[in-house]
Parts: structure tokens; C-alpha cells; sequence
């Protein structure tokens, strides 16, 4: 063999296996997150937060996607006002997120627009009463994250814990909420017996519903219960030594110094009442976005995103508390207002979000305003109130 015979088999034996090495090499199954493995997942968020809860938010995704390298998560801010308008106008072009975060207003008005797909990750720790009013035609269509609930707040300078509502309303210097409106004292209205609804009808004059009205209106009337915008303002100053006020706004009398205790509402009513959860943000899925394909990456992130730390980080941010139970089970949730917030979200009013209820809330809280605010006698308000329910329940659309 010469010399350049061996030369070209050597170069055609190193050219094969050059060969064998490329295909052996794109045949390996491909290692997600690592040179080589397949394109991560690129699932895109559009949120209303501001502020330091955007920039916490944006701070928790830095570190999702550092754990979860398989994911790509990319942020966009909507404003509250065009949310709605915005996503649905972008869906219907084939356009848009594959998860929103928001309120759960406009979760809702999403919904009716079908611009929501059913939740691709199950959340086992949230609150039933949060996830309910997420829920339409018993489906989940969003999952709560951070909610809030009333509380009876007092000074603990100047009053003392009131045994029950008749001790509470005998006490000096009265009680001052913001609004007298369902949410902030459905506690005390279904703990006497307020209801809305009996064997599938509505029942807006039932005698209870009069009764609590009517209690509410010698409160007022006695100069006990005062309907104050700014009672948080007051209560800290130390103008009124009792309010009602979302568990929340604990962190913010603490940072003024204020002395202050709380209790559940329910303690005032032998413990019957059940809260009306407050304002809540949730985590949906986009119609749009969701897919098979999609669905893991999906579920990675919100699984994520749900985590209690994650949930306390955000509610160190801004304004409100955790939606999931397992938040209040760590060290640093047993104490101060989380027990209590935990007591009541864990027995709050559970309302589906296509339920009748939502469309009546509004009619009893316009028949209080009118009693409180004018010379509507209760009877008169809630028999007017129940003339409207009929057509107020045969109107379309989400609440």
C-alpha cells in the first residue's frame, strides 16, 4: 500500500466516523433546559399590578424561570381600565396571553366575553369559598391568589372585646365602616338569617331581611354606626375606637403604631355568620393560549406562582392576603391577623360565580343605601328591591 493509499483510507475512516458522531449526537434524546434539548416554552402573562407588586411579581418570575429553565415567562402590564376591552379585542384577533392575572371583576366580565379556558392546573390548597366564585356551571374558570375579609377592629387603648353585637353597639364612641353594603356585613346579616334565595327564589322582603335593616337604620339613627369613607383615618387617629375593615389593612395600622386588636365577625353573632369574601385577585387561563401543547408550561408556572411564599411575597407588596391554606400554616402566619383571617376564610360565604345571589347582592345593598341614606322605610326598600329581583335574574350576563 503506498503511502497515498493509506492517507485516503485514514481520511475516509475519520470522515465516517465524523458522520456517526453527527448522527449519533442529534439522535440522543434532547435534555430540556441544557444545550441541545428542545426550545423552552415561552408563556406570556398580562397583569394590572403596580408599583411594588409589580416589581415583586417581576422578581418572583425572575426566580420561576431560574428554577424552571424549561420555561420562558414574559410580563406584560394592562391597565384596570382597558383590561377587558384589550384581551377580549386581541383574543379575537388569535392574539393574546397565555394566563391573565386580575381582579376578579374583570376575571368575570372575561369569562362572559369566552375569552377564559377552564384552569389547567388544579389548586388543592385554595380557600372553597375563593375558588367558588371562580367556578361557572360547577367548572373552574380562574384560581384565587390574594383575597381579603372584614374584620371588627379595636382600639386597644380606649375599648375593650365586645361580648356580643348588643354589648359592641352599647359601648362608647360607636363603630365607623366605610360602606354599609353586603360585603362588609353579610357576617352579621346571615348570621340573624338574611337570605336572598329560599327553594330557587328570591326573597328580598323575607322578615329577617327587614329585621337586620331595620337594626341597621336604629344604629345609625342612634349615632352607634357611622358610614364613614375615611373611618381607617379615623380609627388610627383614634376618633372611633371600633371599625370594620379588611384583615389587610392590619399591616398598615401596624406601620402607623396604631394599638390595635381584632376579632371575627362572627364572634359578635354566637358564631354563625359566614363573610363574603372581599376584593380578590385570581390566575386564568387565556381561550387563546391554552392548548395541549402549552398545558405543561402552563401548569408549571402557576404552580409556581401559587406557592406560599410566592403569595406572601406579593402580600408583603401591596394590599391584600393570601388565597391559599398553606400559607397560614407556616411559622410566621400564627400570629397577629392571620389566625383570624384564616378562621374566617375558611368558613366564608361560598357563592359559585354564575349564582343568583351575585345579581340580588347589588338590589339588597341599593335598599340599605336608600333606608340609610333617605326616608325609605326598610319594608318599602326591600319589597321594591324584590319587585326587581325577577327581571334582575333573567338579565344575561356575569355580575
Amino acid at each position: 500500500m503506498t503511502s497515498r493509499d493509506f492517507l485516503c483510507k485514514t481520511t475516509t475512516c475519520w470522515f465516517c466516523l465524523l458522520i456517526f458522531i453527527l448522527v449519533t449526537g442529534c439522535t440522543r434524546t434532547p435534555q430540556a433546559g441544557q444545550p441541545g434539548g428542545p426550545a423552552p416554552a415561552v408563556v406570556e402573562i398580562w397583569h394590572s399590578l403596580q408599583g411594588a407588586e409589580a416589581d415583586t411579581l417581576q422578581a418572583q418570575i425572575q426566580t420561576i424561570t431560574k428554577k424552571q429553565p424549561e420555561v420562558i415567562i414574559k410580563l406584560k402590564y394592562v391597565p384596570e381600565q382597558n383590561f377587558v376591552a384589550y384581551s377580549y379585542q386581541a383574543e379575537a384577533g388569535g392574539e393574546g396571553p397565555e394566563i391573565f392575572i386580575a381582579a376578579s371583576n374583570i376575571l368575570h366580565q372575561l369569562y362572559g366575553q369566552g375569552a377564559l379556558a377552564p384552569t389547567a392546573y388544579v389548586d388543592q390548597d385554595a380557600f372553597p369559598a375563593t375558588s367558588a366564585g371562580f367556578r361557572f356551571g360547577g367548572v373552574g374558570y380562574a384560581l384565587p391568589w390574594l383575597t381579603d375579609v372584614p374584620l371588627l377592629y379595636f382600639r386597644t387603648d380606649t375599648a375593650s372585646v365586645p361580648a356580643n353585637l348588643a354589648d359592641l353597639f352599647a359601648a362608647k364612641g360607636g363603630i365607623s365602616v366605610i360602606s354599609s353594603d353586603t360585603a362588609t356585613l353579610s357576617t352579621w346579616w346571615n348570621g340573624q338569617g338574611g337570605q336572598l334565595i329560599k327553594a330557587g327564589k328570591p326573597v328580598m322582603d323575607d322578615p329577617n331581611n327587614v329585621a337586620f335593616l331595620q337594626q341597621l337604620w336604629t344604629w345609625q339613627s342612634s349615632k352607634v354606626l357611622r358610614i364613614d369613607p375615611n373611618a381607617l383615618t379615623d380609627f388610627a387617629s383614634g376618633q372611633t375606637p371600633y371599625m370594620i375593615a379588611g384583615a389587610s389593612q392590619a399591616k398598615l395600622l401596624t406601620q402607623q403604631n396604631v394599638p390595635w386588636g381584632s376579632i371575627p365577625l362572627a364572634a359578635l353573632v354566637n358564631g354563625q355568620g359566614q363573610a363574603l369574601v372581599g376584593a380578590t385577585l385570581g390566575i386564568a387561563n387565556a381561550e387563546v393560549g391554552t392548548n395541549d401543547e402549552m398545558r405543561p408550561a402552563i401548569q408549571t408556572v402557576e404552580k409556581a406562582l401559587l406557592t406560599p411564599g410566592v403569595e406572601g411575597e406579593l402580600m408583603q407588596a401591596g394590599s391584600l392576603l393570601p388565597a391559599n391554606m398553606g400559607y397560614y400554616r407556616l411559622p410566621e402566619a400564627q400570629k397577629g391577623v392571620f389566625p383570624q383571617a384564616n378562621s374566617v376564610l375558611t368558613k366564608a360565604w361560598s357563592i359559585e360565580g354564575d349564582a343568583p345571589e351575585w345579581k340580588l347582592i347589588p338590589l339588597q345593598d341599593e335598599a340599605w343605601s336608600n333606608v340609610l341614606t333617605g326616608n325609605v322605610s326598610p319594608q318599602d326598600a326591600l319589597s321594591s328591591a324584590q319587585g326587581k329581583a325577577g327581571s334582575a335574574l333573567l338579565a344575561k350576563g356575569q355580575p
